[in-house]
């Protein structure tokens, strides 16, 4: 959105929306772990006298009345979810499952302080909140508010709310999207993949004289949807890049490694321990070689990438050398990263998947992964791959419920509507499009497929990472945008 001057009415609703923001982010929620933020959330709509029931997911469901003489109207769902993905920069002291998020705010932006800001998706539910309470400030059909956990890792909550939500509603606007004046109308199915192993350790030889410790850092990362095309570097990808250099000038035996925060953030930073009897020097240069190629060929995305080395003690165990090979040839064989491009829009990725995690301990290591298509028939094409690579390396692989394809509805009666409300209000029409990014939408579409979606949001920036930013300026305009398609949905039956 173009830089603007908000009046003071607009001063008002941004005030408002970040007053509900700020009480969320005092309540540590990342997913899995919504609990005390669903109590939050129910205890708002008791206290305002408003129909609430959480269910045995710790989704929030609250049913607002419509205004006087509008209850015949459709009923309108506004959706957000309640978790968010929580990361933290390198060297800051963050617990999760406890912490609240600094917030940081100057003229344009609303941040965090050293860590993921959760406007993904609180800033969506804080703008709910803020509708609930100035309600009557506008005219509107009857509104049911629902609220999901675990959408970031899972999409649990949203799978598992009762039909019964979402078959007698007309239209539901969903806000989870993540840039104003864009309004989604399709989006990608996703499907969690994980891949395990038992692995067996063994007392290093003492013919590996070099023991050494390789960090990977000073990435990117991202989002594993929208950005996933941009050419951020994997950095579990580099690791096993590495790994395979050095296996070249020698034997090598695997220690530990672990990399990634997140199924859908784009690793910025892994690390490894390894016995080689490759000398120390030889392995520095090469990954002075492999960081300098990288930083060439990276320039525009990862220019700063940095691979480390420090010397380390003689590790008290490696892996056995079959669970070492293994290990690296199926992260040699996952390509992280885009498979398909759109056969109609050769700007947009149809098909693709992020390795995210790596981790190991004492009897296992565990690779995760989430894969998203746009359309369902690629979904089980890639989920066919992931189970061929895992027997072909003595994996064991697990799949979550795939969720399905959001499919655009050419006769949307409610993209229309919002097409108008959004020119009337903004001077120009928005952009209307669709996304590789899994959304919610999906099982809600599939729960009622007569109900008439839309996904819309505020402007955030770098979401999944410590980098994440809202735009400010487009909070009050969006809480506008969506009072207005309410309006005018009471006006047309």
């Amino acid at each position: 959105m173009n830089e603007t001057i908000l009046t003071q009415a607009d001063e008002k609703i941004l005030d408002g929306v970040l007053e509900n923001f700020a009480e969320l982010a005092k309540i540590p929620r990342p997913s899995k772990h919504e609990a005390q933020v669903g109590k939050f959330l129910q205890k708002f709509f008791v206290e305002r006298g408003l129909e609430v029931v959480r269910d045995k997911f710790n989704n929030v469901i609250a049913e607002i009345p419509a205004s006087p003489g509008k209850e015949n109207f459709p009923l309108t769902i506004l959706q957000a979810h309640m978790d968010m993905v929580c990361v933290a920069r390198d060297g800051v002291d963050f617990n999760p499952l406890r912490d609240p998020i600094k917030l940081i705010r100057d003229e344009k932006f609303l941040s965090a302080d050293g860590t993921s800001l959760g406007a993904d998706d609180g800033i969506g539910v804080a703008e709910i909140l803020y509708l609930v309470d100035n309600r009557d400030a506008f005219t509107h059909g009857k509104i049911r508010a629902i609220f999901t956990v675990d959408e970031e890792q899972g999409m649990s909550g949203a799978n598992g709310a009762d039909e019964k939500f979402f078959t007698d509603a007309s239209y539901m606007i969903n806000c989870d999207s993540e840039n104003f004046g864009e309004i989604v109308v399709g989006c990608a199915g996703t499907v969690h993949v994980t891949f395990s192993r038992e692995v067996h350790y063994v007392r290093p030889d003492t013919k590996l004289f070099t023991n050494i410790a390789i960090t990977v850092g000073n990435l990117r990362g991202g989002h594993s949807g929208e950005e996933i095309s941009c050419g951020r570097i994997n950095a579990l990808k580099v690791a096993v890049q590495i790994l395979k250099q050095i296996g070249r000038h020698g034997k090598i035996r695997l220690s530990s490694i672990a990399g990634g925060k997140a199924f859908n953030a784009i690793p910025n930073q892994a690390e490894f321990v390894i016995s080689t009897d490759v000398p120390a020097a030889d392995v520095e240069k090469i990954c002075a070689d492999i960081e300098h190629s990288l930083q060439k060929i990276f320039a525009a995305t990862d220019p700063n990438i940095k691979i480390e080395t420090r010397i380390v003690p003689r590790p008290e165990k490696v892996l056995h050398v079959k669970d070492g090979e293994f290990l690296i040839s199926l992260m040699t064989l996952i390509h992280s990263g885009v498979y398909v491009m759109s056969p109609e829009n050769h700007a947009e990725v149809f098909a693709s998947a992020n390795l995210g995690i790596v981790c190991m301990n004492d009897d296992c290591v565990e690779l995760k992964i989430l894969a998203r298509a746009n359309a369902d028939e690629l979904i089980f094409e890639l989920m066919d791959s992931f189970e061929q690579a895992g027997r072909l390396c003595q994996f064991e692989t697990k799949f979550s419920p795939p969720t399905p394809a959001w499919q655009f509805n050419a006769k949307s009666k409610l993209l229309k509507l919002a097409e108008k409300v959004f020119t009337e209000q903004n001077g120009h029409a928005p952009e209307v499009k669709t996304i590789h990014v899994g959304l919610e939408t999906s099982s809600f579409a599939k729960k009622n497929p007569a109900l008439d979606i839309i996904s819309i949001g505020t402007t955030n920036e770098n979401i999944h990472t410590p980098n994440e930013r809202l735009h400010l300026d487009t909070v009050a305009p969006h809480v506008k945008f969506i009072a207005g398609l309410l309006e005018k949905i009471a006006e047309s039956n």
